[in-house]
């Protein structure tokens, strides 16, 4: 995991867990009911609709511990959307006009405005786009004709390969951004959780996913769309937001996308940036890791730049090796720690472990993923020349 996109994901938030498993369509189907191998191809060519507007009831369980939220949502394909969200008393908002994102809590009267990335994928691509990856990843086992919330549906179930596990996470969806859900032990050792059946119902004429759920050991996560409109006419009211509007007045925090550019060697980065890029030497690196990327990202609401050497084994594990100049506002805390002659923190996470300090007016960080050994972050950490 490169340590730029985690700074990215820590500002956004992760309040709830949504595996959303949608897709869509208007092909017509044979009227004696489809095959599985029918509903595969239409579910594989659906585009996602124009407009869709409807309220969500969603219930997960994970090992014992059950939440329960609604949500009324109204989505564009042009990527604006609206999600109101209801749980325990609180209500928060999530407005997506296609140039700002704003999600607010009003319990709190608190805001944050994040630019929209022009290149993202929008709230439905991303539902249609996680659709496709259940169908190269599984298999459809049985489709049967039902009704939910008065649509008549195919009630299909997708079963994984035998004997497939998850062994450290569940990717999901939460809202249009995709985040992995850890699935640790308290000690820290990857649980292994398996998936056992997905199942998901469409409705038969326009093929709109209107319920799904999935099960695996000690997860259940339901998900059910009442009240659908398809390409209903939704106001363009709904995706705007005021925080002057709101009851007492809102604070406003606003969050802007880095630039981002790529560079073909440390030299190239050297002669972009204002300052020396911090590299680890070889044999400081755990064996068959290579450099793979080499990224620099301008913050301009943190007045700060930095640049990622992304190194990546041929197992998909990744070691990132940063250097800024300045303090990341998302950082993470822990553990006092020595780094040569300076002094840093480290923290483990469920993803791996990340080591930071400052040396002069220069912060550096490095973060090793889980499947390294202990103490990987701290060598490679130690092996740079930062005049420490």
């Amino acid at each position: 995991m490169p340590v730029g996109d985690s700074d990215l994901r820590s500002a956004l938030p992760v309040v709830a867990l949504i595996l959303v498993l949608l897709t869509a369509g208007c092909a017509a189907l044979p009227s004696a009911g489809p095959t599985s191998a029918d509903l595969e191809r239409e579910i594989d060519a659906a585009d996602p609709p124009d407009e869709v507007s409807a309220t969500v009831d969603v219930r997960r369980t994970i090992d014992g511990e059950t939440i329960q939220y609604t949500e009324d949502v109204w989505l564009r394909a042009d990527g604006r959307s609206r999600v109101e969200t209801s749980a325990d008393g609180t209500q928060t908002v999530v407005v997506d006009d296609g140039d700002d994102r704003w999600h607010y809590d009003a319990s709190a009267e608190w805001a944050t405005r994040l630019e929209t990335d022009p290149n993202a994928t929008s709230y439905l691509e991303g539902i249609y786009a996680q659709q496709e990856r259940y169908l190269e990843a599984y298999e459809i086992t049985g489709v049967e004709e039902t009704t939910v919330d008065g649509r008549d549906t195919y009630r299909v179930t997708f079963d994984p390969p035998i004997n497939e596990t998850i062994e450290r996470s569940i990717s999901v969806l939460i809202e249009d951004t995709e985040y992995v859900l850890p699935l640790a032990t308290s000690e820290g050792e990857p649980a292994r959780r398996g998936a056992d059946r997905v199942e998901v119902w469409y409705d038969r004429e326009t093929l709109f996913p209107v319920k799904y759920a999935i099960e695996g050991d000690g997860v259940t996560l339901e998900q059910t769309y009442r009240n659908l409109e398809i390409d209903g006419g939704i106001d363009d009211d709904r995706f705007t937001f005021d925080p002057a509007s709101t009851a007492n007045g809102t604070d406003v925090e606003t969050i802007s996308f880095p630039s981002i550019d790529s560079y073909e060697s440390v030299d190239a980065a050297e002669e972009a940036v204002p300052f020396e890029v911090a590299e680890p030497p070889a044999d400081a690196l755990p064996d068959g890791t290579e450099l793979d990327s080499i990224t620099g990202y301008e913050f301009p609401d943190e007045n700060r730049t930095q640049v990622t050497l992304q190194y990546r084994t041929a197992a998909d594990e990744t070691v990132s090796v940063v250097t800024s100049d300045g303090p990341r506002r998302f950082a993470n805390g822990g553990d006092a720690v020595p780094v040569g002659a300076a002094r840093g923190t480290i923290a483990e996470t469920d993803e791996g472990t990340e080591l930071q300090w400052p040396c002069g007016d220069r912060y550096y960080s490095v973060f090793a993923e889980s499947g390294f050994d202990d103490g990987t972050a701290l060598a490679v950490g130690e092996s740079l020349e930062t005049g420490c």
